[in-house]
């Protein structure tokens, strides 16, 4: 059954070229954020403050302007607006290589960032279009897992090129992959008709402001999509604000094993990327209930157990402990996509899921400025432990009270509730 699963992705040739574009652009990316944490910190040699603000140029245009991608997406062209995103990435990364100074750095990665916003939503509608309901979990599989390799070998690489090299040779590459990516997502301007381009047509007579307005009532109506953001939103705070602590932990519990830090990393994306295979070789639905309140004991457990970490603990228990936080980790954010598959339509997913992206990313800037104050205010132990309990705690509460939160999504839970 699962096989027969992967061979008919396999045929799919329009998600076979959506996912190889997605995965060679991701994989640009990794070696380009890394790249640009060496230029600066090493090459440039930025103060702090100009450091600080790296995570906050990249997340900071996903926050703000997200939802109104998500608008464009389900009003415009899909796949014109992919290609003017990553040829647009492509010059401002080609641009960023005749930089030398941190602060026109940072303008430039926030306008290459603010290009790169209606990826999410775009990305998710042509799948919804192009994918067969029956296949939406190996499909949301394939990009969580692609997305997590490229996570664990694009630092390995970028280090390393940026070492023997120059960290802009990665920036190159970056370029180059986006090129690539705009090249391969070209050819998917075949599957536009004309039924879709009346489609499309129809839906630019309507404002953009009742569009923006129609995404979030879609939201609000199904309460579904209701209980599941908002559930994943405390997930996503609770993850962003201890994940950014890692390194404060590890000062106090292996001071002279710097090298453990990125060790964790490594297993963490590994958790993910076996959590995800798994839910791919094994599973054709997926029960919203299960496998979000699953995650949240899995990051729960995992958390919660740095928590209890000791000066002189064996390397083996941080390193276990976040291949299981990634398992977490995995589970988590392939529910999510595929929750946002599943309970929207054609017309309106580009908005909802330029919602989600947008909080998010708000959180990416909020949650760990509230992890550094907590820490400060208590110990980095505590605020694990209690991290860990109140994951495990939602998880339950979501998982056993159906009736009250959330019906299965599968047609017996439907038709018995």
């Amino acid at each position: 059954m699962a096989a027969e699963k992967v061979n008919l992705l396999k045929e799919n040739k329009e998600f076979l070229r959506l996912f190889t574009s997605y995965s060679v652009s991701m994989l640009g990316r990794w070696l380009d954020l890394v790249a640009i944490m060496i230029l600066f910190g090493f090459t440039w040699n930025a103060n702090p403050l100009i450091i600080a603000l790296i995570p906050v140029v990249f997340a900071l245009p996903h926050a703000i302007f997200s939802q109104f991608a998500g608008v464009l997406t389900d009003r415009f062209n899909k796949v014109k607006l992919m290609i003017f995103s990553d040829i647009s990435v492509c010059l401002l990364s080609i641009l960023l290589l005749f930089v030398s100074t941190p602060l026109i750095g940072l303008i430039l990665l926030f306008i290459r960032s603010s290009f790169t916003i209606v990826h999410f939503p775009a990305q998710q509608s042509i799948i919804k279009e192009v994918v067969k309901e029956e296949h939406i979990v190996g499909a949301v599989t394939l990009n969580g897992m692609i997305n997590e390799f490229t996570k664990m070998m694009g630092p390995l690489l970028g280090s390393s090129l940026a070492a023997f090299f120059s960290p802009k040779v990665c920036i190159l590459i970056n370029a180059i992959a986006y090129l690539i990516s705009a090249m391969i997502v070209w050819s998917l301007k075949e599957r536009e008709t004309k039924e879709k381009t009346v489609i499309v047509h129809q839906e630019q007579q309507t404002s953009m402001w009742s569009k923006y307005i129609e995404g979030w009532k879609a939201v609000f109506t199904s309460r579904i999509l209701l209980i599941c953001i908002s559930y994943s939103v405390i997930g996503y705070m609770a993850i962003q604000m201890t994940d950014v602590q890692l390194t404060v932990l590890f000062r106090e519990v292996a001071a002279t094993k710097p090298e453990l830090l990125g060790w964790v990393m490594a297993a963490s994306g590994l958790g993910a990327f076996i959590s995800m295979f798994l839910m791919k070789r094994f599973f054709r639905e997926i029960n919203y209930r299960f496998v979000l309140g699953g995650s949240y004991i899995l990051i729960g457990f995992g958390f919660g157990g740095m928590g209890f970490l000791s000066v002189g603990a064996a390397t083996a228990i941080p390193i276990a402990l976040g291949m299981i936080t990634g398992g977490g980790v995995g589970l988590f954010s392939m529910g999510m996509s595929y929750i946002l598959q599943r309970e929207t339509t054609k017309e309106n997913i580009g908005r909802v899921s330029g919602i989600y992206n947008s909080l998010t990313n708000t959180f990416i800037l909020i949650a760990p400025i509230a992890g550094g104050l907590l820490v400060e205010l208590w110990n980095v132990y505590l605020i694990y432990r209690i991290t860990g309990l109140i994951l495990i705690v939602f998880s339950f509460i979501f998982i056993f009270t159906r009736n009250v939160f959330l019906k299965g999504n599968n047609k017996k839970e439907r038709e018995a509730g």
